[in-house]
């Protein structure tokens, strides 16, 4: 993720997606069991927290709600890959924002650095445990190539170009590793957990008439090829070029629980559901249909999280910084001009579970 602050400044749209799935947790926490040891303290962890902004709000609805019920100490561990912008965290934690600062006393909070897939805390010591946008993310990418798309998933249908495709034996080395990834979560997760927590998921996916790599992922094809053509890259850097992500299902998100014993025997599933969620920028473009401010706040979104990517695949013989601008300008000047091209929606897929 871009850091520097960068990124929280641009994920209103991830906040949405989360708001859909979070009132789930809020209303199952009055049944969670608490130890009444007073020495024993609540655990709650959010894996792939990034800058902090959207996992620090959510942990503290989540703590005000613990608090109707409890006034035990509460752990709260943030996590995020050791590249993570963790200096942005701890800045967020200590800042005098209401919707950033934790509220309410006897509140504990530390960050843990690691894969969202490996575990993070002890046995048995997480009542809560999250994860927001995140898993969607592959643990490692598949050694498959993928030489005319930047995503293991099919272009969208209102943005086709010539020579722009996936096939499904491309993709699938791709829809394997998120399979395993995921079972590896579930996994993971059923250890951390004591009996009865909770483990809330929510990620980016896809339904039967849209994906949310739809549109994004498009108009950063179409840019990067536009500076392939131009000159400006090599096409060897789109041909190398995978954002290592999948976008699942609801389906695709339960199976591990519905189909391995050991899972189906660990959790019970409470909720699951798929939405659309509204897109912040998608609804004050409706309102204003100014295309201008629009773009600029669709490509900061998509610049928020591809950048880090996207430089890393560069040659080093050019200057990345200014190819990184020329490349994000490209994709404002796309949208401004095509803005039905690259429709956005934001499909969000969760589930609620329960240890057993």
């Amino acid at each position: 993720m871009k850091g520097g602050g960068y990124y929280d400044a641009n994920s209103s749209a991830q906040r949405s997606a989360l708001e859909a799935f979070l009132p789930w947790l809020e209303a199952s926490i009055p049944g969670l069991v608490i130890s009444s040891d007073c020495q024993t303290p609540i655990g709650i962890l959010d894996v792939g927290s990034s800058e902090g902004g959207n996992a620090i709000y959510a942990m503290n609805r989540l703590i005000s709600t613990l608090r109707c019920c409890s006034s035990q100490s509460i752990w709260v561990f943030f996590n995020d890959l050791p590249t993570n912008d963790f200096n942005h965290l701890f800045l967020n934690l200590s800042c005098d924002d209401d919707d950033l600062t934790l509220s309410h006393t006897n509140i504990f909070p530390g960050a843990i650095s690691g894969t969202a897939f490996d575990r993070l805390v002890p046995d048995r010591t997480l009542h809560i445990s999250t994860t927001f946008n995140a898993i969607g993310w592959l643990e490692k990418e598949p050694d498959s190539a993928i030489p005319h798309y930047i995503l293991p998933m099919e272009p969208g249908l209102l943005a086709p170009r010539d020579g722009v495709y996936v096939t499904e034996s491309e993709q699938e080395p791709f829809r394997l590793q998120a399979a395993n990834d995921l079972h590896r979560y579930y996994a993971t997760r059923s250890q951390e957990l004591v009996t009865g927590g909770k483990l809330l998921v929510q990620v980016f996916g896809r339904n039967n008439c849209f994906s949310t790599s739809n549109g994004i992922y498009d108009v950063l094809s179409d840019a990067i090829l536009d500076c392939v053509e131009g000159g400006l890259l090599p096409r060897k850097v789109y041909e190398d070029l995978i954002f290592p992500i999948y976008f699942r299902t609801i389906e695709e998100l339960s199976a591990p629980i519905q189909t391995d014993e050991h899972l189906s025997q660990a959790f019970h599933v409470e909720k699951a559901e798929s939405r659309e969620v509204p897109v912040p920028f998608n609804l004050v473009f409706a309102d204003t249909g100014d295309e201008l401010i629009w773009a600029r706040s669709y490509c900061g979104f998509l610049r928020a999280f591809t950048e880090t990517i996207l430089a890393s695949a560069l040659p080093g013989n050019m200057s990345i910084s200014s190819a990184l601008d020329k490349i994000y300008g490209q994709v404002e000047q796309r949208l401004v001009s095509n803005p039905a091209r690259y429709e956005f929606h934001y499909i969000s897929v969760g589930l609620l579970l329960t240890r057993l």
